[in-house]
């Protein structure tokens, strides 16, 4: 698979994607600029942390000493982060943490300056529930 900023299966990849995204602004653009991104519905006893593993191409969500999901990326040549996967810990799923994993990822690519490209389903359907983040989708001629 080739995966280079250059290769044509990427660039038709984030063709689409700037598609599905500039579809998913229409739709809500008679909607707020922002929608509130809810917490995890699951009380920890230890506060969430998450980290940046650029060793291991993934961020980590942590609970004390207890690994709550990763969010798999590649960086290309231009800096913008595919985001590949959103796994969350079984005994975590459906508690909202893969919600928090990707709204604490997709900050810290707006903190840092860089756009996504969401190959990620997940991801995907983040985006376009919250129109906040779609600006930093990564354009089709990027």
């Amino acid at each position: 698979m080739d995966v280079t900023p250059g290769g044509s299966m990427v660039e038709s990849m984030v063709a689409r994607l700037a598609e599905e995204v500039d579809m998913a602004r229409n739709e809500t653009a008679g909607e707020r600029g922002s929608v509130d991104v809810p917490p995890p519905t699951m009380e920890l006893a230890e506060p969430l942390r998450l980290f940046d593993n650029p060793v291991r191409d993934r961020y980590e969500m942590w609970s004390g000493d207890e690994l709550i999901g990763v969010e798999g990326y590649e960086v290309t040549e231009h800096g913008d982060v595919i985001l590949l996967h959103t796994v969350v810990m079984e005994k975590f799923g459906q508690q909202g943490f893969a919600r928090g994993l990707v709204r604490g990822v997709l900050d810290d690519a707006a903190a840092r300056g860089r756009h996504v490209i969401p190959v990620c389903t997940y991801v995907r359907k983040f985006i376009a529930r919250f129109p906040q983040y779609q600006e930093l989708v990564a354009a089709a001629n990027a």
